[in-house]
């Protein structure tokens, strides 16, 4: 694939964000695929910012490694986020004039074009020195002036007339401009398609390439598949997910309430779920940790519950705008007690659709909490991509028919009675659940334990069998199809998860044009881990090696510690598998500077000259 990456850099109030989004936006209307990062100070208001566009000829799933063009409308608080700018000597540098001085200790670029962006803007009593320099490179790029024109009223088109009419005439400064003084780089990418129009990511059966992140995709995929209540409360980076939601929801019958924190988004959820409505919220790491305990409540009781965590650099606030996979110790082992759930992890902006359709599906067909891992990266990054098909995904519950729900209460202070038992132990660990208003289907949910009768019980063997049961009835998830995706084969096996997956492919394709075959597994179910899948497919590979965005190798320890269980024990999930010995190197860095194919080839190549010199010799 052809590709060519563009990072736009300014203060707040630069626009550099919106010019991203225009330039996408353009490119998508030409028919070139692509990506855009946004990236942040946590600062309110001001502080820096960039935005960072890939675009090539075929879909584009991740930002790469290499920076062609390096696009600067002010150079101050730029050190702050360097280290997410791979600027190198093979990079050109455009800079407007009144930017101010570049920071010493840059490496020196290709070349550098200082471009009176902001004078040109101002000439016309306008500050947009962002959209003449949109002007300035899409036309390099070849996106005819219509498009660009497009772009810039589509952006614009809440704003009052004369404004749009300022911007458009502002840009066309920058097509003149882009006439005087070419960008001295390659020729611009050749679009794979016909010009099309990219369509909202609500719009289903549509031919149009799609525009959207993963936030979006993330609600567009839970209320394909039945969600139809949303408690919410606003926290970077998950509010997007909210905020998409809410502007649909309505529309399929289903509502979205803004609650006053997390913990009242949680139950409000949970309260919903109890009434039979498919619900769902979204948070990040700071709201996962409020809503622990009520999480808790969900297992316990048996109630379908959706919990999107949009994660984020930590602990505390930590970086709020940054992307980091710290979250996973947090999401499969914080709440308190044996409380078993699903964990389950988005490969990629547009899997992050399929994903969500799935967590909704086992919430209700499990009558469990399912918590979602999502990034900063996947939430906010916009991807131009083929339209996505609606998943099979549906909400379904396990409705109780009473009759068969029913045994006999055999209480020594009386007769026999026959009554509705909610948390029925059967073979699959799901049982049957009757709705409120159900004639004969009356039951207590709250955080108790029980017996099957959903009656408070203290005695140990009641605790046993609850235990157990939801235990069991997570079991069978470990065989489904859905577990990872597993691309190619080779002496090394490449684990990751979440985010790091569409960067492994990637790292994979230049490996490939080394000589060099590896296999790479995204793992999309955290817990319960397919643990025999994920050991059969490292008996295939000679090394296996783990990577995460994360300090402390989160999962790789999550990996190991199975290694450490007595698989004979009862009960337990996995008991009849018989597991070897988990061999396996890792590779964990903490965020917020993206892995890179660059960086994941390094540590295979690395990998592959150790093995070497372990063998001695020849």
């Amino acid at each position: 694939m052809s590709s060519l990456t563009l990072a736009m850099v300014g203060s707040g109030g630069t626009g550099v964000v919106a010019l991203g989004e225009m330039l996408l936006w353009a490119a998508a209307k030409q028919g070139l695929y692509g990506m855009l990062r946004k990236t942040f100070g946590p600062q309110i208001r001001g502080g820096e910012s960039a935005a960072i566009v890939r675009l090539g000829s075929e879909v584009v799933a991740n930002l790469g490694s290499d920076l062609e063009l390096l696009m600067v409308l002010d150079w101050n608080n730029f050190q702050r986020f360097a280290d997410e700018i791979p600027l190198t000597e093979n990079t050109v540098l455009i800079q407007d004039l009144q930017a101010g001085e570049r920071p010493p200790n840059l490496p020196e670029p290709r070349q550098t074009l200082t471009l009176d962006f902001l004078g040109l803007a101002k000439s016309l009593g306008s500050n947009h020195s962002n959209i003449v320099l949109l002007a300035y490179v899409a036309s390099w790029l070849g996106c005819q002036p219509e498009v660009i024109e497009a772009a810039v009223r589509h952006r614009l088109k809440a704003h009052e007339q004369a404004t749009v009419e300022l911007a458009v005439a502002v840009a066309s400064l920058g097509l003149k401009l882009s006439h005087d003084q070419t960008i001295p780089l390659q020729a611009p990418l050749q679009a794979p398609l016909q010009a099309v129009t990219p369509s909202s990511a609500k719009t289903l059966n549509s031919e149009k390439l799609w525009l959207a992140n993963g936030n979006q995709l993330i609600g567009l995929g839970a209320l394909e598949a039945g969600i139809r209540f949303v408690a919410a409360y606003p926290i970077t980076p998950a509010s997007d997910v909210l905020e998409w939601i809410a502007g649909q929801i309505e529309t399929v019958g289903g509502h979205l309430v803004q609650a006053e924190d997390e913990l009242a988004a949680v139950n409000m959820a949970i309260g919903a779920g109890f009434g039979g409505v498919p619900a769902m919220t979204a948070t990040s790491g700071p709201g996962l940790a409020l809503m622990t305990e009520a999480m808790g409540l969900a297992v316990a009781s048996e109630t379908p519950l959706v919990v999107v965590d949009v994660m984020r650099g930590g602990p505390s606030t930590g970086i709020p705008t940054k992307s980091e996979q710290s979250d996973f110790n947090l999401a499969v082992y914080g709440l308190h007690g044996d409380a078993p759930h699903v964990v389950l992890s988005a490969l990629s902006v547009a899997d992050c659709h399929f994903t969500a359709g799935w967590a909704t599906q086992i919430a209700s067909e499990r009558q469990t909490l399912v918590i979602l891992l999502s990034d900063q990266f996947l939430g906010q990054s916009s991807q131009i991509m083929p339209p996505l098909a609606k998943t099979d995904f549906s909400a379904h519950i396990n409705e109780a028919h009473i009759n068969q729900a029913q045994m006999a209460d055999e209480s020594p202070d009386g007769p026999q009675q026959s009554r509705y038992f909610r948390y029925l132990d059967t073979d699959s660990g799901i049982s049957p659940l009757a709705l409120p208003g159900q004639p004969g289907g009356m039951f207590t949910a709250d955080g108790l334990e029980h017996n099957a009768a959903a009656i408070p019980s203290p005695k140990a063997g009641d605790h046993q069998q609850q235990l157990a049961k939801r235990l069991r009835k997570l079991d069978s998830l470990v065989d489904t199809d859905h577990w990872a995706e597993l691309q190619g084969q080779g002496a090394i096996l490449l684990i990751c998860w979440g985010s790091l997956y569409q960067v492994s492919l990637e790292a994979q394709a230049q490996l490939r044009k080394k000589g060099i075959e590896i296999a790479v597994m995204g793992v999309r179910l955290l817990s319960p881990l397919p643990l025999q899948k994920i050991q059969q497919a490292m008996q295939q590979a000679e090394k296996t090696l783990v990577i995460e965005q994360n300090q402390q190798g989160q999962f790789a320890h999550y990996l190991r510690s199975f290694d450490l269980q007595n698989v004979n024990a009862e009960p337990f999930s996995v008991k009849h598998l018989d597991f070897k010995h988990l061999d396996f190197k890792q590779y964990c860095r903490s965020g917020p500077t993206l892995f890179t194919p660059v960086e994941i080839v390094a540590q295979v190549e690395a990998l592959i000259f150790e093995s070497k010199n372990d063998e001695g010799p020849q």
